[in-house]
């Protein structure tokens, strides 16, 4: 028992077990079978009561009801106090008291020296091995032998007299043989029914340590498989899914239930099982993948053949992650990239192209002052300057796009500068389309920046959100700190309730020019980009088509007197 011991703590420091009910089942087990054998003795005994009543005279009944009643009121009294649990040392002794009181009330009803019961003595002989094993055999054999020993030593005496019989003188050699013929075969019944329950407790400490190993290994498996950062999902032979891990559930945003039994093709629409594909030298596939609620992530995944010990195919196991930030970070990076092309060639093109404008515009100018200019010259001067003007704006967009000037760094509060664009936007644009414009909730959070650009940032997210939002509809800003790249940063969210942005034109939408709105010059989104990379931040976006749009603006914190903490 001590080595079963050992293990369970071992097991237990590892892992948290549930409470074992292996004892519970025993001491049931023992209750119905003492229930059992109570129940056939009464039926036994009302039997012949009724239908024989020469076999057994009619005094011994009532010491056969007796032993009845001691059977189940003790029976009763322990399920009542120790449920069906093992007793403990001290009540045991009490339990084998009472099995040998039940049995010798048996024996003394039906004629001690004459009764034909003495060979229950040998079934509480077995009883009392399963409950203690090779001890409790040899307590039981001990009693069960003093008892029947002293009822024949105290008939034989005439001191006690079964009821219904005459007090007949027996010799004591009578009653010497079957004393040492029943106590001898008790005690081997003892010694015998012990040694196997000696056995039988240790194969079954046996196979309670090996279900704890199994048991183990099975959290263990459990436990790796729900924490490990990338979703599995495992499919049988039929292509149906019969696993899958929290992580899947999160990237995919399905529940367990949802998916379980399902075809893996459904759950996972684009994945090859080709389990020849597992077995290539080929990079790990990449796919786009529509989520249930309507966002479209990328998923790069993997597929093996399954197989079990004997090496046949039970099914396919697929393991994928979400690199949808991985895309987002090379997306980021190839557009730093671009723009570092385009701005060296941007310095150089701004004057050569501001320089002719300049001349364009005070030429037209000068023209218009001419008092003999004809009449009809005036509209073609108004178009040369206004689109000289035009030009020129353009050029001073791009230029702000490829090099945003920095000028006055300092800290800005977001949350102040964010209701101040709220007011604005409230009184001119929001209310002329009647739209709705929440401003954040939230204490100051501050940044070091320049106020101009980054007023100009927000200003474009929300004027954009208003332009994508249907009448009646509803712009939230949200403002909190939240750790990103370990590192704390002050995150403001523009979310509308618009149209939302086609899937085809997610990844353009910071590109220079790119426009999807009639008269826009698609620099908007660009420079607001640019501003915040030159404040060492990023801009990320969630789009669901027919029910708006999230852009979300990442800025690293800056901590004063007071400020708030990352969230």
């Amino acid at each position: 028992m001590e080595a079963h011991t050992r293990s369970g703590q071992t097991a237990a420091g590892s892992y948290p077990r549930p409470a074992r009910r292996g004892n519970e089942g025993t001491g049931r087990n023992l209750l119905l079978l003492r229930s059992g054998i109570t129940f056939a003795l009464l039926a036994s005994a009302v039997s012949v009561h009724f239908r024989e009543p020469e076999l057994i005279l009619p005094g011994g009944f009532q010491f056969l009801y007796a032993a009845v009643v001691l059977s189940y009121g003790w029976l009763l009294a322990r399920y009542a106090i120790w449920g069906s649990g093992d007793l403990s040392t001290p009540f045991l002794f009490l339990q084998a008291l009472v099995d040998v009181s039940f049995v010798s009330i048996i024996v003394f009803a039906t004629g001690m020296y004459e009764s034909v019961f003495a060979f229950m003595y040998i079934i509480v002989i077995l009883l009392g091995s399963l409950e203690m094993f090779l001890r409790g055999a040899l307590l039981w054999a001990f009693l069960s032998s003093a008892a029947y020993g002293t009822l024949l030593y105290l008939q034989m005496k005439g001191v006690i007299v079964p009821p219904g019989f005459e007090n007949v003188g027996i010799a004591s050699g009578q009653i010497l043989r079957p004393i040492l013929t029943n106590s001898i075969g008790f005690l081997l019944t003892g010694v015998l029914s012990g040694i196997l329950g000696e056995d039988i407790r240790s194969s079954r400490i046996r196979i309670r340590e090996r279900e704890d190993v199994l048991q183990e290994l099975e959290r263990f498996h459990k436990y790796v498989i729900e924490n490990i950062p990338s979703g599995i999902l495992t499919g049988d032979t039929n292509g149906r899914v019969n696993l899958i891990n929290d992580t899947a559930c999160g990237i995919l945003g399905v529940s367990k239930e949802e998916v379980s039994g399902r075809p893996l093709s459904e759950v996972l629409g684009g994945v090859d099982l080709d389990s020849s594909l597992a077995e290539s030298r080929l990079p790990r596939p990449e796919i786009p993948f529509r989520r249930a609620d309507g966002t479209e992530i990328f998923l790069g995944f993997s597929v093996s053949p399954m197989k079990d010990a004997e090496g046949t195919w039970i099914g396919n196991v697929v393991i994928f992650q979400d690199l949808s930030p991985v895309k987002q970070m090379e997306e980021r990076v190839r557009i730093a990239d671009r723009l570092a092309v385009v701005g060296e060639m941007a310095a150089g093109l701004a004057h050569e192209i501001r320089n002719p404008l300049a001349s364009i515009a005070g030429s037209s100018q000068m023209l218009r002052e001419i008092p003999e200019i004809p009449e009809g010259s005036k509209p073609l001067l108004d178009i040369i300057g206004r689109e000289s003007a035009r030009l020129n704006n353009l050029i001073s967009g791009f230029l702000a796009y490829t090099r945003p000037a920095l000028r006055d760094v300092g800290p800005v509060d977001m949350a102040e500068l964010s209701r101040e664009i709220v007011e604005a936007v409230s009184a001119g644009d929001a209310r002329d389309a009647g739209v709705e414009v929440e401003p954040p909730s939230a204490d100051p959070l501050h940044v070091e920046g320049d106020a101009e650009l980054l007023r100009q940032v927000i200003w474009n997210l929300v004027r954009n959100a208003v332009q994508a939002t249907s009448r009646g509809g509803r712009v939230r800003l949200e403002l909190h700190s939240q750790l990103r790249h370990r590192e704390p940063h002050v995150v403001l969210s523009v979310t509308d309730t618009g149209t939302g942005i086609a899937p085809g034109a997610l990844g353009k939408i910071f590109n220079p020019f790119f426009t999807s709105k009639e008269g826009g010059t698609g620099l908007g989104l660009a420079i607001s980009q640019r501003i915040v990379q030159f404040h060492k931040g990023f801009i990320e976006v969630r789009s669901t088509p027919g029910r708006g749009s999230t852009f979300t603006v990442f800025l690293p914190l800056h901590k004063v007197d007071g400020g708030a903490g990352p969230s």
